[in-house]
């Protein structure tokens, strides 16, 4: 390249905490000696680092906003980021979430861009579509469809959502698998840091990381841990979002209060995983969460639901990945599994790891040998050859 660096342009909604956003600003730090870089963000919400180098396209839209106005305004928007391309000769153009994906191929259809669009899938459409409407669901299924058609490259980050978008969607275009990545350096040199919260010693500490939105099922873990609450433990969940008043009511309504503790957003979630003795995910859907892997590096066993893309790759790979838990927890090899939404067997996961101490002792064991497959200076290269390699 005689020294001179391809031009990218990452476009993302935010950098508020989330696992997308932490990928993304992963690849920013570490791609940034190989490529020159570009942001562009749906609203200039910032939580996680950002080199300086970067440069920022900040379009300065509301997240949160009439479904039809932000439909009506994708192709302008769209021309916005076109026109930014333009301007800085940029000709590979990798968007992350469903809306920047929507605007890159507007931007491609519409206005003529000539250069490479990469789209990077971070959630299992089919099961995400299914708790919406029928008028919904036919929408977002032609738009991911219609989106995925005009792109190069479609990134997925597990081998269920790359089945789910070829079978399901009728998917044409390449859809290569890269797992998320994660620092393993920032984690072990930030674990120690203080918490603010006093871990007492003969206390089982539970622990969730993740935002505060419905497919998260915060809901679901609080009354598991409602059915488990007599046992010396207590519940540590660390995040926010816009149903943090509606889970702490729940909390306060079951007379939890002592023992489920609201953490709040913390860009380091890490020191209280790895005080804490057993990481819990409660969620409906993912694509593959950062989360497990994160616990993981921490030595944490780890209880996550079954849901169709992530977990079952990360905690059982070695099982049929179209299998899924029913009825009660499944013993996997990293991890244990429960079926979604079944707060009766998460009780009952949740209990058995309190109680087994030997598959505790197990579980840590294998967990860091695990997360080290995960860890970004592994992953990059897979990101860098997508990048470039079209």
């Amino acid at each position: 390249m005689n020294g001179i660096k391809p031009k990218l342009l990452i476009f993302i909604n935010t950098l508020q905490s989330g696992g997308a956003e932490r990928v993304v600003s992963l690849l920013l730090e570490h791609l940034k000696d190989d490529f020159e870089i570009h942001l562009a963000l749906y609203s200039n919400i910032i939580e996680y680092k950002v080199p300086p180098e970067i440069k920022i396209l900040n379009l300065q839209q509301p997240l949160v906003q009439d479904k039809t106005i932000r439909f009506l305004k994708l192709p302008i928007i769209s021309w916005r980021v076109y026109k930014y391309c333009k301007k800085n000769n940029i000709n590979i153009s990798v968007a992350f979430l469903y809306r920047p994906c929507y605007i890159n191929a507007l931007m491609k259809s519409f206005w003529g861009y000539k250069g490479h669009v990469i789209m990077c899938e971070r959630t299992h459409q089919t099961t995400m579509q299914q708790s919406h409407s029928s008028i919904y669901r036919m929408f977002s299924k032609f738009m991911v469809m219609y989106s995925y058609k005009r792109a190069d490259l479609v990134l997925a980050n597990s081998y269920a959502m790359q089945t789910d978008l070829v079978e399901n969607f009728k998917i044409k275009t390449p859809v290569r698998v890269i797992y998320n990545p994660i620092d393993l350096n920032f984690i072990k040199t930030h674990i120690n840091e203080p918490t603010g919260f006093v871990f007492e010693k003969n206390i089982f500490h539970f622990v969730n990381v993740g935002g505060f939105r419905k497919e998260k099922n915060h809901l679901l873990l609080i009354q598991a841990f409602f059915i488990i609450k007599n046992l010396p433990c207590k519940l540590l969940i660390v995040g926010g979002g816009v149903m943090e008043n509606e889970l702490k009511q729940k909390v306060h309504d079951l007379g939890l209060m002592e023992k489920v503790i609201f953490c709040g957003f913390d860009k380091n979630p890490f020191k209280y995983v790895y005080r804490s003795d057993c990481f819990v995910l409660s969620s409906d859907v993912e694509g593959f969460p950062n989360v497990l892997i994160e616990a993981l590096a921490c030595s944490k066993p780890v209880i996550s639901t079954d849901c169709s893309s992530g977990p079952r790759e990360l905690l059982a790979p070695a099982s049929d990945l179209h299998h899924r838990a029913i009825n009660n927890y499944e013993i996997g090899e990293y991890g244990l599994l429960t079926p979604v939404n079944d707060v009766t067997a998460l009780a009952a996961a949740m209990k058995k790891i309190y109680e087994d101490e030997s598959l505790r002792n197990s579980y840590q064991l294998k967990a860091a040998k695990r997360a080290e497959q995960f860890d970004v200076n592994e992953i990059k290269q897979y990101f860098h050859v997508a990048f470039t390699g079209l």
